[in-house]
């Protein structure tokens, strides 16, 4: 069963305190492994992370005012992950959206990002450094649309 995840952790694994507001992540992938386990890493490293299972939950948090700094998002169906990108941007123009896929669909995702307005690619599979260094670098405003990811 699809089921959506919610969670915070330090650095050194323990259940983050009110030192610092961590940097909110939406997590979109239909696949719960891969859910899990960007969600996992994504924790583990710090950032508050909210990880749903296809575009109709995604949109349903934007719309509900739910506040996040980076989307991370597969292209995936219901709604396919371009027309998430599109709908997001009208309701978060400022949130900055990342699109993880595997190299089948790199065009489509060369395509978000030169005409549509994401922020970067996240190339499937991928090691856990090259999606932090991706997140990183996104949510520090650093331009890494022209590079290649996830191959790290």
């Amino acid at each position: 069963m699809n089921k959506a995840i919610t969670g915070t952790r330090q650095r050194d694994g323990n259940t983050a305190g009110q030192s610092r507001t961590p940097e909110r992540i939406l997590i979109v992938d239909d696949l719960e492994p891969v859910r899990e386990l960007i969600f996992d890493i994504l924790t583990n490293a710090g950032y508050e992370c909210r990880a749903v299972s296809s575009g109709r939950e995604a949109l349903a948090l934007l719309n509900s005012g739910e506040r996040f700094d980076l989307m991370l998002c597969d292209l995936l169906n219901n709604p396919h992950g371009i027309t998430l990108l599109d709908r997001a941007q009208q309701n978060c123009p400022r949130m900055p959206v990342i699109i993880s896929t595997a190299p089948c669909c790199l065009c489509t995702a060369r395509f978000a990002v030169k005409s549509m307005g994401a922020s970067g690619i996240l190339l499937k599979p991928f090691h856990a450094k090259a999606l932090l260094t991706t997140v990183w670098g996104t949510l520090e405003g650093r331009s890494i649309s022209r590079a290649t990811f996830g191959m790290a």
